[in-house]
């Protein structure tokens, strides 16, 4: 089973109509019509207007949204596995990735990834795929937590922010973590079976 992720850093539908990159997500497993996406907003707390624009950017295809309480629903694995993409918004990282590890989602994820279910996130939703992070809190400060390991190494999005670079930069220098990918808001990474195939520009 193949096995996809697409780490976008900035962009797509939050901040674009018909966004590159969010046609290039939808291209990749497009074998029938319309796809079965859903979005999980776990990384803003499950912020209305962000899930009501992912319905406006993917209304043509099957949209859905998954809530943090729906992580704990009997059925959930069910449900994320009959999905063909399962997209994961921007925001606080720690916070989302705390949230799935206590509600056990992170091995539904897992699983579904296993299972070929396509994972795609933007910022938070793209670091969370590798081994290590490294972003704020939520005081606003900068540190290092594990991410799911889906991938090696770490990814830093919005690289060409000067604080988030420097700060991602002097931990980096001190850390033996390979690969590191720090990625500027138009640049996204496209793996296949944990191995980076393609770096889309947009």
């Amino acid at each position: 089973m193949e096995r996809t992720i697409l780490a976008i850093s900035g962009g797509g539908f939050s901040v674009e109509d018909h966004a590159f990159i969010d046609d290039y997500l939808l291209k990749i497993p497009r074998n029938q019509e319309p796809l079965k996406i859903a979005f999980l907003a776990t990384a803003s707390h499950d912020a209305e207007g962000y899930i009501d624009a992912f319905y406006t950017a993917f209304k043509s295809e099957q949209p859905s949204h998954i809530t943090i309480q729906d992580l704990e629903s009997p059925s959930i694995q069910d449900v994320v596995n009959s999905l063909d993409i399962l997209y994961v918004g921007g925001g606080d990282t720690k916070f989302m990735l705390d949230v799935w590890k206590k509600t056990g989602f992170d091995y539904v994820l897992r699983n579904a990834y296993e299972n070929g279910v396509i994972l795609a996130g933007i910022s938070a939703g793209a670091m969370c795929w590798f081994e290590t992070c490294y972003s704020e809190n939520d005081v606003e400060e900068y540190e290092e937590f594990p991410g799911l390991g889906l991938l090696k190494g770490s990814f830093c999005p919005h690289y060409n922010n000067e604080k988030r670079r420097n700060a991602f930069n002097e931990w980096a220098s001190s850390q033996n973590i390979n690969p590191l990918f720090t990625l500027e808001d138009n640049e996204n990474l496209h793996f296949i079976n944990e191995k980076l195939v393609a770096k889309i520009t947009t």
